[in-house]
Formats: C-alpha cells, sequence, structure tokens
C-alpha cells in the first residue's frame, strides 16, 4: 500500500528542499533528578517502531504525489551530551533544535539527554515537521513512554517497503493521473466559487461604507524601524522558555473573565506593544492553530487555523471576555465548517507546482504577526519518564536556517507555545523580528515585565 504525502507535508517538505529553512518541533523534559538510562532507551525503541520513523520516496513521475516509506536511515541510539552548567540549559536546547535531520534520506528525528552540574537532567526531543506536526510528535512521545509504538491518533501505514519498483512505478503514474484531473475540477469549482462570491458582493455592497466601517482584514502595520540586527546575514531568532505555577495562570486569567487561551493572547500582544512592533492604535490579527488529529488518523500533519482580531488599546487587560468569546467563536466556525473552502480545492494544483515556481511564490509569502498555540494539557502525558516526574515540558516549532533578509522580508512578529504539565504552565516565546527582539535578553525582559502585569512569577529555563 502507498501512503501519499497531504499537501501539508508537501507544504512543510518544499519548505526545506526548495527553501531551504525546514521546520522542526521539539519537545523538551526538564528535570530536578536523574533520568535512568534504560528508561530513555526504551522510549527510543519505541519511536524508532513509531510513525515518526519514516522517510519521503520523491515520485519520479510528473503529478504523482511523493509516498511515505519506512526509514531510510534509523535515528542514532540516545545522544548523551557532556554536563553543563546550569546557565548553559536554554544553549543546549536551542543546539538541540539546530540539528540537521532529513525527511528523505533519515533520520528524521533524534533524541538525546544532558545532565546539569547542580543537578538534574534535560531530555530533548526533535523531529522534522515534515513526518509529523506538534500534535504527532507530542503523541508518539506520549505512546513511547507507555510502552507502544503507535499512539491511537497516528498509525503507521505505508511503511513496509514491500512494493516493488515496477509496482511503484505504476501507482506513482495512475496517481499522477488521478492528481491532476483533481487539480483541475478543483480549480474549475474554487474560480466558479470566487465569481459568485464577487457578484454576490458588488450586489450587497454599500455605495460608501464610510469611515466607520473597519477593514475586517485589516493587521497592525509596522511602524518606522530601526535596524538594530545587522542588515544581512544568518540570524537565529530570539527565543525563551518560562515556567510559572499552572493555578497563577488559571487565577490571572479568571480574575479578568478569560481562560487560559485568552490570557496566552494577552500576554502574546503585551509583548509585541513592548518591544514597539504594535503600538495601542493597532487591530492585531492573532493566528491560533487547532488540532484536527483524530483517532486512527494516517497524516502526519493535521493541523488547521483559525484567526481573531484583536484591539491593541489595552482594553484587554482588564477584560478577556471579548478574546474569550471571539476565540470561542472561531474555533465552533472552524469545527462546524461543512463547506469546502476555495483554498481546499486549490491544494491538489498547488502540490502539483514545480519547484521553480514554488519558490517564486514564496518570495511573497509572510510569518504571522502573532501566533499563539495552546496545547492544553498535553504535557500531562509527557510528563513521567522511568518513573521520575518532569518538573516541566516545553514544546514549540522552530525554523531552521533563517537570516536577516528572510526574517524582515517575511515580517513575522511573536509566535509563543503553551501548555500544562502538572503544576508548571510553561510557555515557549520567539521573537521573530531580529530588529524588534535584537537577543535573548532583551526578549526575556519583555517577558518578564508581561508577567509581572499579570501577578505571575516566571522562572526563565
Amino acid at each position: 500500500m502507498v501512503e501519499r504525502l497531504t499537501y501539508d507535508d508537501d507544504l512543510f517538505l518544499r519548505m526545506e528542499c526548495v527553501l531551504g529553512v525546514p521546520v522542526v518541533n521539539q519537545i523538551v523534559w526538564r528535570f530536578d533528578g536523574p533520568v535512568a538510562l534504560d528508561a530513555l532507551e526504551s522510549m527510543w525503541r519505541m519511536l524508532a517502531a513509531g510513525p515518526i520513523d519514516r522517510s519521503v520516496r520523491r515520485a519520479r513521475v510528473p503529478g504523482a504525489r511523493d509516498s511515505w516509506t519506512a526509514a531510510r536511515t534509523s535515528a542514532d541510539p540516545v545522544f548523551l551530551a557532556a554536563p553543563i552548567a546550569r546557565e548553559a540549559v536554554d544553549r543546549w536546547i536551542e543546539d538541540e533544535a539546530a540539528v540537521r535531520l532529513d525527511p528523505i534520506e533519515g533520520p528524521a528525528w533524534r533524541l538525546s539527554a544532558t545532565t546539569v552540574e547542580t543537578g538534574g537532567t534535560v531530555v530533548s526531543l526533535v523531529g522534522s515537521h515534515v513526518v509529523g506536526d506538534g500534535g504527532a510528535l507530542t503523541s508518539a512521545a506520549a505512546a513511547a513512554l507507555n510502552g507502544r509504538a503507535v499512539p491511537n491518533d497516528f498509525e503507521r501505514v505505508g511503511l513496509d517497503n514491500s512494493a516493488s519498483s515496477s509496482a511503484l512505478a505504476a501507482a506513482d503514474v495512475a496517481d499522477g493521473i488521478g492528481r491532476i484531473g483533481t487539480a483541475f475540477s478543483g480549480a474549475a469549482r474554487a474560480l466558479g466559487s470566487a465569481a459568485v462570491k464577487a457578484l454576490r458582493a458588488r450586489a450587497t455592497a454599500p455605495a460608501d461604507p464610510g469611515p466607520g466601517v473597519p477593514n475586517a482584514t485589516a493587521t497592525s502595520a509596522d511602524g518606522p524601524r530601526a535596524m538594530v540586527a545587522p542588515t544581512e546575514g544568518a540570524w537565529v531568532p530570539s527565543t525563551v522558555v518560562v515556567d510559572c505555577l499552572s493555578a497563577d495562570w488559571a487565577a490571572a486569567a479568571a480574575s479578568k473573565g478569560g481562560s487560559s487561551n485568552s490570557l496566552l493572547v494577552a500576554v502574546v500582544l503585551g509583548i509585541l506593544t513592548g518591544s514597539g512592533r504594535i503600538t495601542t492604535e493597532d487591530q492585531v490579527r492573532v493566528a491560533l492553530p487547532v488540532s484536527t488529529r483524530t483517532t486512527g488518523d494516517r497524516r502526519a500533519n493535521a493541523t488547521s487555523g483559525v484567526s481573531i482580531h484583536v484591539a491593541a488599546g489595552g482594553k484587554y487587560r482588564n477584560d478577556l471576555g471579548a478574546i474569550r468569546a471571539s476565540s470561542k467563536q472561531a474555533f465552533l466556525a472552524q469545527a462546524d465548517r461543512t463547506a469546502i473552502t476555495s483554498f481546499e480545492l486549490l491544494k491538489p494544483l498547488m502540490q502539483l507546482l514545480p519547484d521553480a515556481i514554488v519558490a517564486k511564490l514564496a518570495a511573497s509569502g509572510s510569518a504571522p504577526l502573532c501566533l499563539c498555540s495552546n496545547l492544553g494539557n498535553r504535557g500531562v502525558a509527557l510528563r513521567t519518564i522511568g518513573g521520575v516526574d518532569a518538573t516541566a515540558v516545553a514544546m514549540r516549532s522552530i525554523t531552521q536556517n533563517t537570516d536577516v533578509a528572510l526574517l524582515r522580508r517575511t515580517g513575522g512578529g511573536v509566535s509563543a507555545w503553551w501548555n500544562e504539565s502538572g503544576e508548571r504552565a510553561t510557555l515557549c516565546v520567539t521573537g521573530l523580528d531580529p530588529d524588534r527582539f535584537p537577543s535573548k535578553d532583551h526578549l526575556r525582559g519583555l517577558v518578564e515585565a508581561e508577567y509581572e502585569r499579570w501577578n505571575l512569577t516566571p522562572e526563565f529555563w
């Protein structure tokens, strides 16, 4: 059985192979004491037999989608680094996030650990976004920690390598023919739908909307920029990881009529405002990723998303209700979506595009100004390794091989990932703007100020 890459899988493969900017997901465990090596080795064996241990087989027939195969090169056994100082923990985590992974030749993931000289252990698992999104990686890790190779929501399929070369070639021909038909059919439907919407909009639009009608798609406009970072060259975006008590986070949210998710949005908006990237006059588009993974899912990447708009004027600091309500409405609309969007109809066509065209289209691509990924209590299922509970668990996504020109051109702001793992709530914050977030210390100061504003006590990794 040949299992093909989806549009989303292909997107991350193109980012790596065409644009040269791989995206990886990372889970990090922080322990106050030692973790048994045999527990880590058991975890590695389960991961090696699970769905993230795979490779991409590039199709040789025009129009055919790439497919999955068993890993050409399996991940190395658990990498044990030399002990590190307490103040070097964040540097070690970043170095692990920068490790070279290969979704085609393998390995596509890596499990590593180190001890802290003053006591404690840090464990890192990184995986290529091509072979699995954050939900897939956490599901695979949680299953491995429970002695199972395959999680309930991420099936291991199409990886037996039993098909002959001729059978694979024939399957590629059939897939190519079918996908070309699907692509053009989808494009025709999308164009028809767009034409109908345009006619309806023209028929119902007022002659003069007037100054009081806001632009629903407006986002913050970046103000005058001081070039703090170098004009060119490699640049790793600043990232900080911070804990606080889960109970304190919940209390801070409840005190302003909000939820954990609406407080996350508020904190990230505060960081953006403190950096000068947005002003209190701006209407900010906030991207909220949503997992669409279900039991028995076969997709490596199963993430969608919604957007809300928040006035950055500061009213949300006293009342999180508006953020909470608009987020809930967006999530419900996404879950209840029955009509196929034009974007969905165009996905087959976009997956057919040659690399050269993809590279040209990517030149006008942009990154979110404000991305808030609430992973909830997924950290609870990951908390224990070998009977030892982690102090905290962090999860995040990282784009590798970035440079100043790319980051400025794509216009990203702040990306944040939040989760609970028992008594701790952990936030990973990345500043994608090299001029507004020129250093880790600068970003840390902004995060610390925002935590204090919400009466939260930050503990930085």
